[in-house]
């Protein structure tokens, strides 16, 4: 079984490997697993600090890869706390890259509503 390269047509056939493409699917949805569980303890712990925040992006789409991140919007946060929920955020993520994202920071032209998870 033959697909193409990543380069595109002209980069030529590549061969593939099952057993390798399913150990690939097998860490990625493992690591989905952790992302969905690390994720919802983030929302736990900052709404009950009176955040508002949702999860946006690849996890929330069901795009999440095995090099993706998790992506946080903040939409309201007590003035206290700006920027130091990373630090929650952080400890929840437990390793897993993150980013988080505060709503009133978006130019108006990137800002729409993002699909929530």
């Amino acid at each position: 079984m033959t697909s193409l390269a990543r380069g595109g047509p002209s980069a030529g056939p590549r061969t593939r490997y099952p057993l390798l493409d399913a150990l690939r699917e097998t860490r990625r949805q493992a690591r989905e697993r952790t992302a969905h569980s690390a994720a919802a303890a983030v929302l736990r712990r900052l709404r009950s600090r009176g955040v508002r925040v949702v999860v946006f992006g690849s996890l929330a789409n069901g795009r999440f890869g095995l090099h993706s991140d998790v992506d946080f919007l903040v939409l309201a946060c007590p003035p206290a706390l700006r920027y130091r929920i990373e630090t929650d955020v952080e400890t929840c993520m437990q390793g897993m890259p993150f980013d988080v994202v505060y709503a009133d920071e978006i130019r108006e032209p990137r800002r729409k509503e993002p699909k929530r998870g």
